[in-house]
């Protein structure tokens, strides 16, 4: 600065530029120059380690006091707890409760909470309460079942949840049964308080703890779960704060130019990244990978479930909980960039308001626009004139605790009255209908909120049918006349009225959902949504919808479509064993293959996790020739992706059956029956496992007894084959008869539920096998009446009679068969047979 500074003073004074120019200009550069040394000695003060561990809330609060306060007694705060004095809200002052015929017993052993009450071999035993679980409007109470000796005092062993809880509010006990079960449950059943759905490890821990680890050992049946917090804590939702800790207890600058502050970024333009954050426990979905923290994509670590039946109405209104997030995602709110924190406050859980100032606080348009009766047309203060009322109609789970739908959308009366699906109007007027409440008072058991009467039209109660088409009509004729057709709040005809229509099967069903599907404007979970819907369509225009779905943006999509392709490649290797030809057949599944072969490098985990469990389902002779060289080490790794997916729930059988069918797939069947084998060990009271075992058991017998007809063996060596293929099949005769008594147990538990179908048809072909003709005739017509298009269920009908010589009823399901799938020529072989005999 000082030798331009000289140079600049030997300027004459008559040159053009200002002498200070450079003067200002080596000012400038040195400054440039001393914060570059101050960058650089605050990027050598790096993160000694950039790999983020979990360092408890105690770390958080000297900093974030103001986010602590408002987080302490919030339900995550809450969402568990040790049982002492200051967290068990219940009355353990000797209180009872008498639920179907058991009188519960709820006492104190010195600083214990005891509970008496029916165990898992039927008797009334003591049992230690030793974890709470939630605050409000329900507690529930925590029972350690089953630990293994060696446990270290940081694990907890096998805790289920007791049916018998507290009701906050009103401050009594009540006894909380599944949805649809009225009647007592035996210890064996899985819906018991001691079965697996009311297990903590497997169902509830995962979200009401922070950084679970489940830890089961399948070999001896024992849990070692373990958590970073008990309860929902602030790494939950932020992510690990090691490297957030470091960054503010050691920089001189708090932040990182490639961490940032050490946290997962959950503000910014898009909401996608908090919504995402929240969703994993906000969702019914399945886990496809472990190790999911906050700001890791949900389709990495989760299938979400789709819009389907019975979690979901028809345009896709809550039935089930689904925990807000398969909701939100429908609606218009999400996708203009809503996102939770705008109506709730992400610590102490709390809505922002609890009056119309929720939604109009954003909704800001001119006096009286939508505050107003010129809007709603109900009296001000009134329910109907509430926004949640109309926007976000809620519905009651676990007998308190009341849910709004997020979906947010406009009441639709008129897609009630075509379709029968839900409208908030009438779930108000309901209440106040003179006919409707008549009908429930005579039901008062089974009416207690407006899904209840949907709950009593599927199993065919035509008085409540009736009822609610007439409010239903009610409520469209006052619509209509509060909206007229062509003004501006007319209710529109969106991707919700689509999805209805869709699933309804009238008219043109099947085309507006290929529209839907394909429709980028509308939400990706009712793209998704429409393809699962078509899944078993045999039309050549639904599966180049599908194929044409697999370049859509979001992995939902794509893999839906997969459902499509599979059920096509099924039907074409069917077709295949009746001699059809091998262009129209083989060929096409060989093309079918190399496009899902094409997404296992595709971006999203869940998209390559699906392909490769699609992959693996297509005969090896075929898969082989399809999957290139360099395809191959993708599909390698998509199928150890597969596994690992598998592996995550190892405490339910159906993890294990999945397993045993990847390792059957791949040719190693030593190990498929011994996945099997563990599956009967971890749900020994499930149908289904053992039916697998049994064929695979049959198979080896019959390929064993095929070896020997080819073989000239010694004596001794042939008397020990015949003796092992004689001890298979023994084994495989046992393994189906115990699958059938568990199986008439089920039926027996679903008997009122509305749809049975699957359960039926696998009880009917049991029945058949344990040759009970009647009982198998009786459950195959009552699956095939829940879905007559369903043509395996036809299928087993037409092939059914036409053993039993039954020639009339075996050519009226033929034919049908044949309107089904007029290509497919095994149902054109079995027709020529049946018609064939009765024109004879």
């Amino acid at each position: 600065y000082c030798v331009c500074s000289l140079f600049a003073n030997q300027v004459p004074d008559n040159t053009p530029q200002p002498r200070l120019s450079i003067k200002w200009l080596c000012l400038a550069l040195l400054v440039a120059i001393a914060l570059g040394f101050v960058i650089a000695d605050y990027l050598k003060s790096s993160p000694e380690s950039t790999e983020k561990s979990f360092v408890g809330r105690a770390a958080c609060v000297d900093c974030h006091q103001k986010e602590t306060d408002l987080f302490h007694g919030s339900h995550h705060d809450l969402a568990m707890d040790l049982a002492t004095d200051e967290t068990v809200l219940a009355s353990f002052d000797d209180a009872e409760l008498e639920h179907f015929g058991i009188t519960s017993k709820f006492f104190r052993d010195g600083q214990r909470f005891m509970v008496n009450t029916e165990g898992p071999d039927g008797e009334m035993q003591d049992f230690e309460v030793k974890y709470v679980f939630g605050v409000e409007p329900l507690q529930q109470y925590m029972v350690e079942t089953k630990r293994s000796d060696s446990a270290s005092s940081d694990e907890i062993g096998q805790v289920q949840v007791l049916r018998l809880s507290w009701d906050t509010q009103n401050k009594k006990w009540f006894y909380l049964p599944p949805p649809d079960v009225d009647y007592k449950l035996e210890p064996s059943d899985p819906l018991h308080w001691t079965g697996i759905t009311q297990r903590w490890n497997t169902s509830c821990a995962v979200c009401h703890s922070t950084n679970l680890e489940r830890n089961f050992d399948s070999i001896t049946g024992h849990y070692r779960t373990k958590f970073s917090e008990i309860d929902v804590s602030c790494e939950a939702c932020h992510g690990p704060g090691s490297l957030h800790v470091e960054l503010a207890e050691n920089r001189k600058i708090f932040w990182d130019r490639e961490h940032g502050f050490g946290l997962a970024k959950l503000k910014g333009g898009s909401n996608v990244p908090q919504v995402e954050s929240c969703a994993p426990c906000h969702s019914r979905r399945s886990e496809i990978c472990s190790g999911q923290v906050a700001g890791n994509r949900f389709d990495d670590f989760h299938a979400l479930q789709l819009l389907s039946s019975p979690v979901y109405f028809d345009d896709g209104q809550i039935r089930d909980e689904d925990y807000v997030y398969g909701s939100f995602i429908q609606s218009k709110m999400y996708h203009n960039g809503i996102r939770c924190t705008d109506c709730h406050d992400p610590h102490s859980t709390k809505l922002k308001f609890d009056d119309n100032r929720l939604c109009t606080s954003c909704h800001q348009h001119s006096a009286g626009k939508y505050d107003s009766p010129n809007h709603h047309h109900h009296e001000a203060g009134t329910e109907g004139a509430s926004c949640v009322a109309c926007h976000m109609p809620e519905t009651t789970y676990m007998e308190l605790d009341a849910r709004r739908d997020h979906s947010l959308r406009v009441p639709r009366p008129d897609l009630s009255v075509k379709f029968g699906t839900p409208n908030a109007c009438t779930g108000c007027h309901l209440k106040v209908s003179k006919s409707a409440d008549n009908l429930a008072e005579l039901n008062r058991s089974k009416i207690k909120q407006y899904s209840d009467w949907f709950n009593l039209r599927d199993i065919g109660t035509e008085e409540v049918d009736a009822v609610l088409k007439q409010v239903d009509q009610q409520m469209l004729d006052a619509v209509e006349k509060w909206y007229p057709a062509g003004s501006n709040d007319t209710p529109k005809s969106e991707y919700y009225a689509q999805l209805a229509e869709g699933k309804s099967g009238e008219g043109k069903a099947a085309e507006i959902l290929l529209e839907l599907a394909l429709d980028r404007k509308s939400p990706g979970i009712f793209r998704a949504s429409a393809l699962e819907t078509l899944r078993d369509d045999g039309d050549e225009a639904s599966l180049e919808t599908a194929i044409e779905a697999l370049g859509d943006p979001d992995p939902k999509v794509i893999t839906a479509s997969f459902l499509r392709i599979e059920t096509e490649i099924g039907r074409l290797l069917d077709r295949s064993q009746y001699g059809a030809a091998r262009s129209e057949t083989i060929a096409p599944v060989e093309k079918l293959t190399q496009k899902v072969a094409a997404l296992t490098v595709h971006a999203s985990r869940l998209v390559r996790i699906e392909a490769a469990r699609l992959l693996t389902s297509v005969p090896r002779s075929i898969r082989t020739g399809c999957i290139g060289p360099q395809e191959r080490s993708a599909y390698d790794r998509c199928v150890a992706e597969l596994r690992e997916s598998l592996q995550l729930e190892n405490d339910r059988a159906s993890s294990h059956m999945q397993l045993s069918w990847l390792f059957e797939a791949g040719g190693n069947m030593d190990r498929a029956k011994r996945a099997i084998k563990t599956a009967i060990q971890v749900e020994p009271e499930l149908s289904g496992p053992r039916v697998n075992l049994a064929v695979m058991l049959e198979s080896e017998a019959r390929d064993a007894s095929q070896s020997l007809q080819q073989s000239a063996s010694a004596v001794g060596d042939l008397r020990k084959e015949m003796a092992r293929i004689k001890g298979l099949a023994e084994e495989a005769k046992q393994l189906r008869a115990e699958n059938h008594r568990l199986l008439a147990i089920d039926v027996k538990r679903a008997e009122g539920l509305p749809v049975t179908h699957g359960l039926d048809y696998s009880f009917a072909m049991s029945c058949y096998l344990q040759r009970d003709l009647e009982q198998a005739e009786k459950y195959m017509l009552k699956a095939y009446r829940q879905q007559t298009d369903n043509s395996t269920y036809v299928l087993a009908l037409a092939t059914f009679y036409q053993q039993q010589a039954d020639f009339d009823n075996a050519a009226k399901f033929v034919q049908k068969l044949i309107k089904l799938e007029p290509k497919n020529p095994g149902f054109r072989r079995l027709a020529d047979e049946i018609l064939g005999v009765m024109e004879k």
